[in-house]
């Protein structure tokens, strides 16, 4: 154990081709390749990473990370794992720099809340969090989706929208009936936007910045309406939750934390989105080539995120999904009836 992670090394008598192809695409042997070390899986007193690297029978080899996220994002953990990568190949200086300044999303002086915030709002009496609570037989699944899933979804709709648009549309309306909510319900869809970049300039966030540079805007509707309506009506409460995100509202949400006391996240009827397809963990090299798979391998109970996924020669997006069982089977269903297949 040393100051700030833990390291493991483990051998796996398996070869890495047999267990991409077994892989749903990747969720079933996350025990084997991350160990859960007694006192890693909280925030204060914990290391700040697990790392475990798994040798196989061919030569390959998975390389899983547990991140403490008060530290850092997506893109931090991809920032550090390149740095690690690049010393790993004999590099003596970074390509990129890493960047602390945490100030830069500290609160304004005086903190005032100028937007709506939904993604933080207090509720009562809402049953989705507690269905999915009480019930213990939860199950994470992980699906494909390629040009033919996506096409065969697009059929669907008549509004332009990007391929993010579409399949967190559709996932949130399949997740939506799945979990049979009472029609009057309030769900909501939560979807991570990165601050980082020229569309949020004025933030002035620096290259290399680590830290969670993010938020997350949430869109509200009635259960009965995500399930009711087409796929159509669910793809414009995507982009509406989508178009929330501006540095006025970031700079609200750091006040918030300073006036409210940091309140939790709604756990009710949430749904969270993160896209990590451009994030780049695919492109990290430690000396052996680029990763065959690569990204989050599990979702959480409310929270799914986007990899990228080759299979069978063509580029996809894969997705776990977490759900207790009776709603994981509606779930399916509803997908195939999506994506027309048998």
């Amino acid at each position: 154990m040393a100051k700030g992670f833990c390291s493991l090394k483990q051998k796996q008598m398996s070869h890495l081709t047999n267990l991409v192809t077994q892989f749903n695409p990747h969720v079933h042997f996350l025990t084997s390749f991350l160990h859960q070390v007694p006192g890693s899986e909280g925030i204060t007193g914990c290391p700040l990473l697990l790392i475990q690297v798994t040798r196989l029978l061919c030569g390959g080899f998975v390389f899983a990370v547990r991140l403490n996220h008060t530290m850092a994002d997506s893109l931090g953990l991809a920032q550090f794992l390149k740095a690690v990568a690049e010393f790993a190949r004999g590099a003596t200086e970074l390509s990129v720099s890493p960047v602390w300044e945490r100030h830069i999303l500290n609160a304004r002086d005086p903190p005032r809340i100028t937007c709506t915030h939904n993604e933080y709002d207090l509720e009562t009496n809402n049953k989705a969090y507690q269905i999915m609570e009480e019930n213990h037989n939860m199950i994470n699944e992980s699906f494909y989706f390629g040009p033919k899933e996506i096409n065969a979804i697009r059929k669907h709709v008549q509004e332009r929208c990007t391929t993010f648009e579409l399949l967190t549309a559709c996932l949130w309306k399949c997740r939506t009936v799945a979990l049979e909510f009472d029609p009057e319900e309030i769900v909501r869809l939560s979807i991570t936007v990165n601050l980082r970049g020229k569309k949020h300039q004025n933030l002035h966030i620096p290259s290399g910045y680590y830290g969670n540079g993010f938020g997350f805007p949430a869109v509200t509707s009635k259960a009965g309406l995500v399930c009711e309506n087409s796929l159509g009506y669910v793809v414009e409460l995507v982009k509406k939750g989508k178009s929330e995100m501006s540095e006025e509202y970031i700079k609200s949400v750091a006040d918030l934390m300073e006036i409210k006391g940091q309140p939790g996240l709604v756990l009710n009827g949430n749904f969270i989105v993160s896209d990590n397809t451009r994030v780049g963990f695919g492109e990290i090299d430690f000396g052996w080539g680029k990763a065959l798979c690569a990204g989050p391998a599990n979702a959480l109970t409310l929270i799914s995120f986007y990899s990228q996924y080759r299979s069978r020669g063509e580029e996809g997006i894969a997705v776990p999904i977490c759900l207790p069982e009776f709603a994981m089977e509606r779930f399916c269903q509803e997908l195939k009836r999506m994506t027309g297949k048998p």
